[in-house]
């Protein structure tokens, strides 16, 4: 039996990897807690195949199968483990965001950093949802009454039917990855990003991109949730297209490396981030990051005016988040503006 199309848009999927499903057992409410045992330990440079929910439907007051009938879902599109989930205490002070994890990585120390390349993300249902109302996103009094709006995959996989004739392409992401904060931090909501990365929702973290997180804790311990289906930069009505995601990665301790902030790549992209309450600070961080990549990695060529010129005339900068309490500053450095050595 051929499979539907929906379920076979990995980018680059590999071939073997360890299974992480999503349990009452390896699910938590939307927090990061420091002292919580790994639900996975792999070794470094293991890849993992996650298969994580998304949080919408999951605390309807009906339950989850209610709730997406009620949008014309059939019942036997539903994922079973979302009633499981639901049935999870969800601890005061945590965000409504279902995550899996953590998985913690053999090696990784305080001070090292993670790399985590995103090799693929498959829908694990042929639809996702899109959820505002009154007091949410960037503009909480543009709107007098909720809205949902079910968003469904074409026959091919590649485009969601928005209506009104509109195609939006289908283009996935894990709006939270993560790995524990410091001790220090205490208890530690999974809605605003931070150092640690979590609620990011950097639409361009896609199949083919790697990530990199500053370590905080023993094993890393790494979390994901909140998968999506596409998105604008900055998320500004409150939710992107939440969708279940298949998440797949490669695990990887980096000794060599040291971060204060998230930063990531693609092939021609390096990502550097400023991620703070204030747009401003969120910004100058982001310059700060990126000046100083550019200075650190041409080779002793460019100097801080220099890598500043440069960032003004060549760099962009993008608010990749603006709704989750802390704003994301992306600064976009093209590959090629690097002088070659």
């Amino acid at each position: 039996m051929t499979k539907p199309a929906w379920r076979s848009t990995s980018v680059n999927s590999p071939r073997t990897a360890v299974v992480l499903p999503t349990t009452r057992e390896t699910a938590i409410w939307g927090y990061f807690p420091t002292d919580r045992a790994p639900v996975l330990t792999v070794d470094s440079g293991t890849v993992v195949r996650i298969d994580a929910v998304n949080q919408s439907g999951v605390s309807a007051a009906d339950g989850p199968v209610a709730y997406f009938e009620a949008l014309g879902v059939p019942a036997g599109e539903v994922l079973p483990e979302l009633a499981e989930v639901a049935r999870n205490p969800r601890p005061t002070g945590s965000s409504g965001h279902v995550l899996t994890g953590p998985v913690a990585v053999r090696g990784a120390e305080p001070g090292d950093v993670l790399e985590i390349d995103i090799l693929d993300l498959s829908p694990r249902v042929p639809y996702g949802v899109n959820i505002s109302g009154p007091g949410s996103g960037v503009c909480g009094d543009l709107l007098e009454t909720g809205s949902t709006r079910l968003l469904r995959l074409d026959a091919a996989g590649g485009h969601y039917a928005f209506g009104h004739g509109i195609e939006v392409p289908f283009r996935p992401f894990a709006g939270i990855m993560a790995v524990a904060p410091p001790t220090s931090a205490g208890f530690v909501s999974a809605n605003p990003p931070d150092r640690w990365g979590g609620n990011m929702d950097f639409r361009d973290l896609v199949a083919g991109t790697t990530l990199y997180l500053p370590v905080f804790q023993p094993g890393a311990l790494f979390y994901v949730g909140d998968t999506h289906g596409a998105q604008g930069h900055g998320e500004v009505n409150q939710t992107a297209v939440e969708h279940s995601m298949a998440f797949t990665a490669r695990f990887t301790v980096r000794k060599d490396l040291h971060l204060e902030w998230p930063r990531a790549e693609s092939d021609t992209y390096v990502w550097c981030m400023g991620i703070d309450a204030d747009l401003d600070v969120a910004l100058r961080i982001a310059v700060e990051e990126a000046v100083g990549h550019l200075v650190e990695h041409s080779g002793g060529a460019l100097t801080t005016a220099d890598a500043y010129a440069l960032c003004s005339i060549a760099v962009d900068f993008v608010v990749a988040e603006a709704v989750d309490g802390n704003k994301v500053v992306v600064a976009y450095i093209a590959k090629s503006l690097l002088p070659r050595r």
